[in-house]
Order: C-alpha cells, then sequence, then structure tokens
C-alpha cells in the first residue's frame, strides 16, 4: 500500500502552525460544548414560556470564539513572518558579503596568477639577455680565433665578463628575495654611527657620479646618534638608492642626501634631479622587476633592487617609499627605528620639494 507522503515526515506536527490549528479546533469544539450545555441549562431552570438567552450565551458562541482565535492565529503569525523576513534580509545580506569576499579573493587570485605570468616573463628575459650576450661574443671570439686582433679579443672578454656579471647579480637578488619570503635571512644587528656609513657609501659613488659631472651633497640634522642596524644589508640599499639617483639625474645635476631624526627613529632621504616617477608608480615601482615608464628606456636594470630594499626595511621594522620632487627628479626615503626593539616609527612624510 503505497504511504502517503505527509505521513513519512512529521516534523510538521512540531510546527506552531500545527499547534494553532490545533488550539483553534479544541476552542471551537469547547464552546460548541458549552453552548449545548448553556441550552441544556436554560431549558431546566426556566418554564418555556419565559426562557430567556442568557448574556453569556450570546458572547460566548462559536462564531465569536472562532474569529478570536483566527485573530490571535494570524497575529502569531504575523510575528513569526517578521522574524522570518528579519532572518532572510539577514541572510541576504551575508550572502552579498560572502559573493564580495568571493569576488575580491577572485580578483586577488587572478592578480597573484598575472603577476606569477609576468614574474616567469620578466625572469626569462632577464636571464635570456645577459646568456644572450656570453654564448654570442663568445662565439665571435671562436669564430675570430687567431685572426682577430687581441685588442679585440679582449674586447669580447670584457663583454662576457660584464654580462656575467649582470647574470650573477640577478640570481644574487633572487635568492635574497626568496630568504627573505622564507624568513631565512640572517640579520646582524649592530650599534653603528649612520652618518659614517653614509659617508662611507657616498665615496664608492664620488668617481661615478664625478664622470656625469654630478656632486652629491650630505646634510644632517644635528644627528649624531648610533643606531641598531645590519651595516651591510643597509649598506645595500644606499648603494641601490645612490645607483640609481646617479644613473637617472642629468649631467651637472646635485644628488642631495638628508638625515633628520625624530624622537624615536630616523630617516634618509636621497634627491636627484632626473626624470622623476609617474604620481601612480611611485608605489608599484618597489615591486618585483617593475621599472618606471620613464626610466625604462633610460637604464637597464633587473628591477628587484628596490623590492629587496623594502624587504630589507621590513626587517628593521622601517619603512621607504617614493615622492617626486615639486620642480623635477625624485626623492627616495627610507625611516629606521634608533632599535629594532622599539616599535615600528610611523611613516613621517619628507618634504621633497
Amino acid at each position: 500500500m503505497k504511504k502517503f507522503s505527509f505521513l513519512e515526515n512529521t516534523d510538521w506536527l512540531y510546527t506552531p502552525a500545527f499547534k494553532d490549528l490545533v488550539t483553534i479546533c479544541v476552542v471551537a469544539i469547547e464552546t460548541i460544548v458549552m453552548t449545548e450545555v448553556l441550552q441544556l441549562a436554560r431549558e431546566m431552570t426556566q418554564p418555556p414560556q419565559d426562557q430567556r438567552v442568557w448574556l453569556i450565551e450570546k458572547i460566548v458562541t462559536v462564531p465569536v470564539i472562532l474569529s478570536l482565535a483566527l485573530a490571535f492565529y494570524a497575529s502569531r503569525r504575523w510575528k513569526e513572518l517578521c522574524v522570518e523576513v528579519a532572518e532572510h534580509k539577514k541572510t541576504e545580506n551575508i550572502l552579498k558579503k560572502r559573493t564580495l569576499e568571493m569576488r575580491k579573493a577572485k580578483t586577488i587570485a587572478e592578480d597573484a596568477t598575472k603577476a606569477k605570468s609576468d614574474f616567469l616573463a620578466n625572469i626569462s628575459h632577464e636571464l635570456r639577455t645577459p646568456l644572450h650576450s656570453i654564448l654570442s661574443f663568445a662565439n665571435f671570439g671562436i669564430k675570430k680565433n687567431g685572426d682577430a686582433e687581441a685588442g679585440k679579443i679582449l674586447d669580447y672578454f670584457n663583454k662576457i665578463h660584464q654580462s656575467g656579471e649582470t647574470l650573477l647579480q640577478l640570481v644574487d637578488d633572487l635568492l635574497d628575495l626568496s630568504k627573505f619570503k622564507s624568513g631565512k635571512v640572517e640579520m646582524d644587528f649592530q650599534w653603528t654611527d649612520l652618518k659614517k656609513l653614509i659617508g662611507v657609501v657616498v665615496d664608492e659613488f664620488r668617481s661615478i657620479a664625478a664622470e656625469k659631472n654630478i656632486s652629491i651633497l650630505c646634510r644632517s640634522c644635528d644627528f649624531d646618534d648610533k643606531i641598531e642596524i645590519d651595516i651591510e644589508k643597509i649598506k645595500r640599499v644606499l648603494r641601490n638608492l645612490l645607483s640609481n639617483a646617479v644613473k637617472f639625474s642629468q649631467g651637472c645635476g646635485t644628488i642631495e642626501i638628508v638625515i633628520c631624526q625624530s624622537p624615536e627613529s630616523v630617516s634618509v632621504s636621497v634627491r636627484d634631479s632626473g626624470i622623476g616617477i609617474s604620481d601612480d608608480e611611485l608605489e608599484t615601482i618597489f615591486g618585483k622587476f617593475v621599472q618606471s615608464a620613464k626610466t625604462k628606456t633610460v637604464a637597464g636594470g633587473t628591477g628587484l633592487g628596490l623590492t629587496i630594499c623594502r624587504q630589507i626595511m621590513d626587517a628593521h621594522k622601517g619603512c621607504i617609499w617614493a615622492e617626486n620632487n615639486t620642480d623635477k627628479g625624485a626623492t627616495f626615503i627610507f625611516e629606521l627605528p634608533l632599535s629594532v626593539s622599539a616599535e615600528p616609527p610611523q611613516r613621517q612624510l619628507v618634504n621633497a620639494g
């Protein structure tokens, strides 16, 4: 025999609506019984010619009781519907929030995929360029062995050596980035005279800058305290910033290095007189293999230098950013806490104009 589907699942027996329906039926039956009892009582207590309808019998009737019961049921169902609507809106808001989160996650995933593709494309290009140069000049040397002049062969070897150094620098940068990413970089923090350290790095670039008639000026705002840093890594930051400043500054220009101290930190700004950076690239240039559109065709580079600088700043609980000058050129600023055990400094904007 086929069973009715509503008997297979008895959850509906416990719903408020079914309970209200049972209540209405019980009240209706009780009302009918009460009406009959009142009729019987009237017939037993009053003569037939004097029988009158009692007041309670006029009020307690089946239609009245059913109307009251239905009103009670409708009121209760209205409250339940209001709660259901509120829950529906709450669920709808949660779904909207989850949808936005999923869209955001999808965008992040797409950006990550694109960044990965760009990274692979860039690294392939950066590796192929010096390798192609090495193989080309080595091939020239092989073909012209015994025929070419000694000076020409020496030039081939110089070009091979230069490309080899570029390739080695790229590999070193990639290894450093990998170490920073995995947290395996060893930091050697020491209390150091930052002014002297900057002076040492500046001396390394004076001859290179002199070839372009560029002067390097250093200025400090009464800063004579020592600072707790990893000397070699901060040197690397300074070398990268000075190298870019010399590379992109015009001839007969000036590079200005300014040291400023706040109560808990010190900032170093490197101001050049070059072609500047597009405003929408002031942050993106710190990404992997990213170079400013203005400087991409001016000079080469792996596009990893500023990324490593930011990683070094993060390891020092510091920060680094770039600003355009009001006249020409750009200023790169990095800020460090006086001690790595102190709280990270709040970014202090330097007037690069």
